[in-house]
């Protein structure tokens, strides 16, 4: 039997760009829901940030944060055993880290630094 699985970004897709809304695809989102159709959210947004939105959406479904930097899959979620993952400290995720840990990446631009690289950083106020 062949199953269906619908993946979606947020920003400009599930949410109105502007507003921020996802009003307009409740038809849709309850149609998952009654079909139980699982509902991913591949996101550049923080596990932070999506797990705002899954809480408004009520979606247990794993989903993808910081464009493809981790997957995160709910504890339980799959019947079967998932390899290559790190649990969480809390035990809610199964995590596949597919990015680099943030720590080392800051350690690689000290580095890169200490041997003359001109690296400037820049931050983003939102």
């Amino acid at each position: 039997m062949k199953r269906l699985i619908v993946f979606t970004d947020l920003d400009g897709t599930l949410l109105d760009g502007e507003t921020y809304s996802f009003e307009p695809a409740l038809p849709a989102l309850k149609l998952l829901k009654e079909k139980e159709i699982p509902l991913i959210i591949c996101s550049s947004k923080t596990k932070r940030e999506i797990e705002y939105y899954r809480r408004k959406l009520d979606n247990h479904d794993p989903f993808i944060s910081e464009n493809g930097g981790g997957i995160f899959i709910p504890a339980g979620y799959f019947k079967f055993q998932i390899s290559n993952f790190k649990s969480e400290e809390n035990g809610k995720y199964r995590i596949i880290r597919l990015g680099a840990k943030y720590s080392d990446l800051r350690k690689a631009i000290i580095e890169l630094r200490q041997e003359g690289f001109n690296i400037k950083e820049s931050s983003c106020s939102l």
